[in-house]
């Protein structure tokens, strides 16, 4: 976890709410000092220039997702429960409201810039594939049968986020609440527990 000294994490806040309201490209830093209520000079001295703030934003995202990297598949115990710790994990990350407004800034430098999309990918290339790696070592234990196991992945992320992490931020829609979030990961575990037959 990065730690930050009192004046960068007042700087970098300040950075998440203009990026957020108005762009990265649209935000001064001029914005930045006035909102973390700092000096051009302490600013310049922790960050000097914009891209530098999104990067710190970028790691802010990425340690988020980290801890679901570290969530080891374990042979010879139950795949449904350990599939539903899995998808309670990730559908709390994807719920967060803080990881929610850092994505929407990510997502939007993404897609105005095919050369900072490259980039970005690179920096997320490791946890996406870290994420992958729990249904690799299901598939070596037989627990999905002869479906592939990066297929398998997308199919269950991309499940969780549609109903999920979609609806919130791209159509801004209001957080599910706890007792429908259980349910829909109940759900969504039991049908892709049933749509894998584990080799016998």
């Amino acid at each position: 976890m990065t730690q930050l000294s009192a004046k960068q994490q007042a700087i970098v806040s300040a950075a998440i709410e203009q990026f957020a309201l108005n762009g990265l490209q649209a935000t001064t830093m001029e914005a930045i000092c006035q909102k973390a209520e700092v000096s051009k000079r302490t600013l310049y001295k922790h960050y000097p220039n914009k891209e530098a703030l999104f990067d710190a934003v970028v790691i802010l995202l990425i340690e988020r997702i980290e801890p679901l990297t570290a969530i080891q598949f374990i042979p010879n115990y139950d795949f449904e429960v350990q599939l539903k710790h899995l998808a309670t994990s990730v559908v709390s990350l994807l719920c967060d409201p803080d990881y929610i407004r850092l994505s929407r800034i990510v997502m939007i430098e993404s897609m105005r810039s095919e050369t900072q999309a490259h980039r970005l990918n690179e920096k997320f290339s490791h946890c996406e594939q870290s994420m992958v790696v729990w249904f690799e070592e299901a598939s070596s234990a037989g627990c999905l049968g002869d479906h592939d196991a990066h297929f398998a992945a997308a199919f269950f992320w991309g499940g969780l986020k549609r109903l999920t992490f979609w609806e919130m931020a791209i159509r801004w829609q209001p957080p599910v609440d706890e007792q429908q979030l259980e349910a829909f990961i109940e759900q969504a575990c039991k049908l892709f527990c049933r749509g894998v037959s584990p080799r016998q």
